[in-house]
């Protein structure tokens, strides 16, 4: 069996098993982060500090590897220009805009988000919130999905919601989270459109599009976060979880779901990250002890179940368009 009969890049026997693995262990760091944001939150930090600061070292720890990497691949200038000269150049004002909606946004204002509802809820509705607003994007940008099934999962997957939050006792507070959330989920979408359509139409290539963007935003994220929230009183603890949500759960998770990504098939990966959803909840209950009721646990269900729909129709149908 080849790579082209499996739609998968690189060999196949070898590290798909492993690659597996490692997607599933990177949604297990990344589902921890909803945990750590809680704790760090108890120790007086304000959420765009929080996020500023962890991407802020995420940033740092990716440009020391790019240039230990360098160094040891020894690259001559001469071939270091030739490479880029046959690359097309990201135009800055592209750069502002991705770090603003894909951190700024899409990070920052969940943080803020999550400050006000638990970690299973923002999972919830980040998975209900980004796929919906992806769609929405698509229909009036992209236009890559065809049929009404996708809209029906997400109908489901909202109705989900709806019976996750019975009897719909919401307070000012998670009022404000969900809408919080909600919001960041704009920002993801509108992210993530237009790095594909910078990649779809060769106006960039991958590097270009995460390094700059997580500086600027993390930039952004600290000016906000030091201007509005203060300076917050640093611990062990709070400067472990920095620490570990920049390099572990930041940098070397995004690195391992990049590798993951090149021996399973996009819908592979679409449904492990749906693991998080589980994840999440059991964390949530394990660590910082919340009671889901059966009635929350069949609206997550719904939700979880719709979410993957969505993605394996979408995923499944274009290589036969």
């Amino acid at each position: 069996m080849t790579n082209e009969d499996t739609g998968r890049i690189g060999p196949v026997k070898d590290h798909y098993f492993l690659a597996i693995g490692a997607a599933v262990l990177v949604t297990l760091l990344w589902s921890t982060s909803y945990i750590l944001n809680k704790i760090a939150f108890q120790h007086t930090i304000g959420p765009f500090t929080l996020a500023g600061l962890r991407y802020a070292v995420s940033t740092l720890t990716l440009v020391l590897i790019r240039l230990i990497l360098v160094n040891r691949k020894n690259i001559a200038p001469e071939v270091d220009l030739q490479k880029k000269r046959g690359r097309s150049k990201l135009q800055p004002y592209y750069i502002v805009v991705l770090g603003v909606t894909g951190y700024m946004m899409a990070q920052g204002l969940q943080y803020a988000g999550q400050m006000l509802i638990t970690p299973t809820q923002t999972s919830m509705v980040l998975s209900v919130g980004n796929t919906a607003a992806l769609i929405i994007l698509d229909v009036f940008w992209l236009r890559e999905l065809r049929g009404r099934s996708s809209f029906l999962g997400i109908l489901v997957a909202m109705t989900g919601v709806v019976v996750f939050y019975f009897p719909w006792d919401f307070g000012g507070s998670h009022f404000s989270g969900i809408v919080l959330i909600l919001a960041s989920c704009a920002g993801y979408a509108i992210h993530l459109a237009l790095t594909r359509h910078l990649l779809k139409n060769e106006k960039a290539n991958l590097g270009d599009l995460v390094l700059m963007p997580m500086a600027i935003g993390a930039f952004g994220m600290l000016i906000i976060g030091l201007t509005f929230e203060g300076l917050p009183s640093f611990s062990w603890t709070l400067v472990g979880i920095i620490l570990w949500l920049g390099i572990i759960n930041g940098s070397f998770a995004f690195s391992l779901w990049t590798w993951s990504q090149k021996h399973l098939r996009a819908y592979e990966n679409s449904l492990i990250n749906n693991l998080m959803l589980l994840e999440v909840a059991v964390l949530d209950v394990l660590i910082l002890h919340r009671n889901l009721s059966v009635i929350e646990v069949l609206g997550l269900l719904m939700v979880g179940l719709a979410v993957v729909f969505v993605q394996i129709y979408s995923l499944l149908k274009r290589p036969t368009q």
